[in-house]
């Protein structure tokens, strides 16, 4: 007998289309789905069955509110790609320290994983991760700044906050910064790993490089 495929994009149609979940019996539920559902208040009948392991190379993980329209929309179209973990905080602030502390140390456990947050508000994120082992997160806003961050700063916690962007423009955000390569100035790695101190500032000669702080 065939098994029904449940994915995040199968969950968000049904809730549009009758305000319910229903799960076909035994049906085989991804991951991203599995967590969607946990991260959500909606009822679902019957209970969620099996899960299916999804190859789709390194782990993303991504933490968002399973309740914002943004993160249901954009979490189907990452799923279909890539191997996505989704870490819902469940619209509190206990629940979204709890998702940033499971995905900075995913990210801790191997180089080639990376995390995203999708919120309305990304300032917290950014401060807190960036105080966990491993992680180098920023909140991002345009393409350029983004380059400039894996380049330089090996960027692997992308912060996108959804009431400031568009839906395509977050999509080409999370595009670049999966398929991106990541790297990192020696004199910015030496800093983030204790090795030296951050240089002494000083009045900018000719040949030195100008950085707008």
């Amino acid at each position: 007998m065939k098994r029904s495929l449940v994915t995040v994009k199968t969950l968000t149609a049904q809730m549009r289309a009758q305000g319910r979940i229903e799960l076909p019996p035994g049906a085989l539920i991804t991951p991203a789905a599995a967590d969607w559902l946990r991260g959500t208040r909606t009822p679902v009948q019957p209970a969620p069955a099996a899960e299916v392991t999804v190859d789709a190379g390194p782990r993303v993980n991504v933490v968002g509110d399973a309740a914002n329209p943004v993160v249901s929309m954009l979490l189907p179209a990452l799923e279909r790609r890539r191997n996505v973990r989704f870490l819902p905080c469940h619209g509190h602030m206990t629940g979204l320290l709890a998702a940033i502390t499971v995905a900075s140390e995913d990210l801790a456990k191997c180089a080639q994983r990376r995390a995203i947050a999708l919120l309305r508000d990304g300032a917290i994120v950014n401060c807190v991760a960036n105080h966990q082992l491993g992680v180098r997160a920023a909140l991002v806003t345009r393409p350029a700044a983004l380059y400039e961050l894996m380049r330089r700063l090996g960027l692997n916690f992308l912060i996108l906050e959804t009431e400031r962007l568009a839906v395509r423009q977050m999509q080409a955000l999370m595009d670049t910064f999966l398929d991106g390569e990541l790297g990192q100035e020696a004199v910015i790695a030496d800093v983030l790993d204790g090795r030296r101190p951050a240089p002494t500032p000083h009045i900018a000669g000719p040949h030195t490089e100008r950085v707008v702080c």
